[in-house]
């Protein structure tokens, strides 16, 4: 798995990690504070340099103040930025800054060993919590440069260090012998391998956890969605059983007024526009009735229509059908489309993809023509739908899926087209990806397989 391929880590986990860091630091600094007191207090120890000691805990202190300020000031202009923007990523570089702070506890950690008798001191164990640290909240690349930096120290403090005759097991250092022992190669050797290991496997498990959080927060997605779309399934059919009376006595009515006028045909000035109207009033309404047992059914979803088979150019051609302003429509068939097949919903993926090319339409009010080029795939066939309109920004095209949120004037439209139509197509293995930008059009590129599972429907 490729460190690009990991899911991000929110804002909000950064500024978690960020105050545990702070506060094992202040732990860092009372710990150092009382354990050099209590082994000079009990132990009469003489530490040599002590002043480098002082400076680098006042250092660390000092830091830690303020970075405890910097970043509540931080989280406060991220959370005001997130407020007013559908934008949800830090402006701050994180691994940069958690990098930082832990290299310089590591380099602080490095000089306290320096001082007090380098790898005598059983605290050069304090190397591996670092580490660990670095692996738990860095990426891979970060961690893995520290260890080097980490095993560089270590040996760098048996080359020269500070005595303590307290800690002293006997390890000279190297430019005090002037050569290397066995047991500087193999104390190295083993620190290396240890702190390889500890990265390795935290970074590891680090990996996998981030990446299961995203297989959850995705489940918890669909979850969501599977509920919107249960609410307007239960809201569609709501409106069709409401509307169904009204309509079927509007029919009754017009009905009898075409009964009345084909049994006695009107004189009066327009009547032949007043009698067409009538028709037209049936054949709408008639539509609308098929509409509402659309709705009625399952809204945006092709559960219970059966599956037909119908060839790629026919299925084309039936998209387009209905559409304000069809003539502006250029379709690009292939000749494979007129010979081959597909198994598919015919009713309902014909209306969810028909309102895709119709957002196009609406998109650029010009009289510039609309493409839907269709190509052959290995396994699957695409339809790409590109207007010449306005397109986009970022932010309009990362909320083009969210139920009810339309880019058109308030009025002209619900926002459901595209949350419907990408239900309607995912559920039969198909894909929808959208490509804009501000100035530049939109292009919306749907693929379906060749053949439809069926029991990927229910």
């Amino acid at each position: 798995m490729s460190e690009n391929s990991l899911p991000k880590t929110s804002p909000n986990q950064h500024y978690l990690n960020a105050s545990w860091l702070l506060k094992l630091r202040w732990v860092a600094v009372v710990g150092q504070v009382v354990t050099i007191f209590g082994s000079i207090a009990f132990f009469k120890t003489q530490i040599p340099m002590s002043w480098a000691m002082a400076v680098v805990i006042l250092l660390t202190a000092l830091s830690n103040l303020f970075l405890t300020f910097w970043f509540k000031r931080w989280r406060k202009i991220d959370e005001r930025m997130h407020a007013n923007s559908e934008n949800q990523n830090s402006v701050l570089p994180w691994d940069l800054i958690l990098g930082l702070i832990l290299v310089m506890d590591m380099l602080s950690l490095t000089t306290l060993l320096f001082t007090t008798g380098g790898p005598n001191n059983p605290f050069y164990l304090f190397f591996f919590v670092n580490l660990s640290l670095c692996a738990l909240m860095l990426n891979r690349r970060w961690a893995w440069a520290i260890n080097v930096l980490t095993v560089v120290c270590f040996a760098g403090l048996m080359f020269e260090h500070y005595d303590i005759e307290q800690l002293d097991l006997g390890l000279d250092t190297i430019r005090s012998r002037q050569d290397v022992s066995l047991a500087h190669v193999g104390i190295l050797a083993a620190f290396a391998t240890c702190s390889s290991v500890i990265v390795y496997f935290m970074t590891r498990l680090t990996d996998e956890l981030r990446e299961q959080q995203q297989h959850v927060r995705q489940a918890q997605t669909l979850r969501a969605n599977s509920d919107k779309i249960e609410a307007l399934g239960t809201l569609a059919a709501g409106t069709a059983h409401e509307l169904a009376t009204p309509l079927s006595t509007i029919a009754i009515v017009a009905r009898d007024v075409e009964q009345a006028f084909e049994e006695n045909p009107p004189d009066f000035p327009g009547a032949e526009d007043v009698i067409e109207d009538v028709h037209l009033i049936r054949s709408q309404l008639d539509r609308c009735r098929a509409i509402l047992d659309r709705m009625a059914s399952h809204a945006g979803e092709a559960i219970g229509e059966p599956i037909q088979t119908v060839s790629v150019a026919n299925f084309s051609n039936l998209l387009l059908e209905g559409l304000r302003g069809q003539g502006r429509v250029q379709l690009i068939l292939p000749d494979a489309a007129h010979t081959e097949n597909l198994n598919i919903p015919l009713i309902g993926l014909s209306q969810a993809m028909r309102g895709l090319v119709q957002n196009a339409l609406d998109a650029d009010p010009s009289d510039r023509s609309i493409k839907v080029a269709v190509e052959r795939l290995d396994k699957k066939w695409k339809w790409e739908i590109r207007d010449q309109g306005p397109g986009m920004s970022a932010q309009e095209l990362s909320r083009v899926s969210e139920p009810f949120y339309t880019t058109k004037p308030p009025g002209e439209g619900m926002g459901l087209g595209v949350f419907l139509a990408k239900n309607v197509i995912r559920r039969l293995g198909g894909t929808v990806e959208f490509e804009s930008a501000s100035g530049e059009g939109t292009c919306v590129t749907v693929c379906l397989p060749i053949k439809v599972d069926p029991g990927e429907l229910k």
